[in-house]
């Protein structure tokens, strides 16, 4: 077999692995964005104390909280297109790769039968 041949066999399937490495990796993102939920619990709590009136919360304190919340929900958002984003190109280079291979497997001389 050539050296051309094996470059068109070999490089779609490097570029392969690092795709399924790069999926893995946003699975993991999305998973930790997901994750960061258990902290909501804590201060749904609290603002549900400050609105039965059991814990003390003035105005300045709920404006920084409204605050926070738009801002964790703006990277949040930004974050979850992003991943999205990169779902997509991987999976286009994912498929490009698996028709290099298709095209790679199909030039390669089959050997005769004995």
């Amino acid at each position: 077999m050539r050296l051309d041949k094996k470059i068109l066999l070999i490089a779609p399937t490097i570029v392969l692995a690092c795709v399924v490495g790069g999926m893995i990796y946003a699975t993991v993102q999305l998973r930790y964005l997901t994750d960061l939920g258990g902290t909501w619990r804590e201060r749904n709590e609290y603002v549900s104390a400050a609105e039965r009136g059991e814990k003390p919360l003035n105005e300045k304190q709920a404006l920084t909280i409204l605050r926070y919340s738009l801002d964790v929900e703006a990277k949040r958002t930004e974050a979850i297109n992003a991943e999205e984003s990169l779902l997509i190109l991987l999976t286009v280079i994912g498929i490009l790769c698996l028709g290099v291979l298709v095209i790679g497997v199909r030039g390669v001389p089959r050997a005769p039968r004995s």
